[in-house]
């Protein structure tokens, strides 16, 4: 059984790559003022906001406010828009991309503290992310 020390890293480092995303699905979804992705990102990033809210609550309760999650001022890494040299599109297939990398280490490391309550709170992260990432994608 993962012990709770475990448990938290694994949540703080879950929770790290979902306020970069937040910060990264803001980026997209302001350029996308006038695209028809507009609403698409807009529960995106209301659903990104939710899913960080209910790790810090998880995490939290393990030991209290864990010393490695990242305040969210830290997460403004890189601006999405000019990777993508200001085309949308070409910013939220970016988005896309990076999001994805978020859906799989959630689920890798649900797996690895499969035993705990916890691992569900990942899980539904992942499944609830994949379903409007694919959302973006079709």
């Amino acid at each position: 059984m993962a012990d709770e020390h475990e448990v938290d890293g694994h949540l703080v480092a879950v929770l790290n790559e979902v306020l970069d995303a937040v910060y990264q699905a803001k980026q997209a979804d302001w350029a996308a003022s006038t695209s028809p992705h507009r609403a698409t990102l807009d529960e995106l990033l209301a659903f990104l906001i939710d899913q960080s809210g209910r790790l810090m609550i998880a995490e939290e309760r393990i030991e209290g406010r864990s010393p490695d999650v990242s305040p969210p001022s830290t997460h403004q890494r890189g601006n999405l828009v000019a990777d993508a040299h200001g085309d949308v599109e070409l910013a939220i297939s970016l988005l896309t991309e990076r999001l994805d990398g978020v859906i799989n280490d959630a689920r890798a490391r649900a797996a690895l503290i499969a035993d705990s309550p916890e691992a569900s709170t990942l899980l539904e992260l992942a499944d609830g992310l994949e379903a409007r990432v694919r959302r973006l994608t079709t």
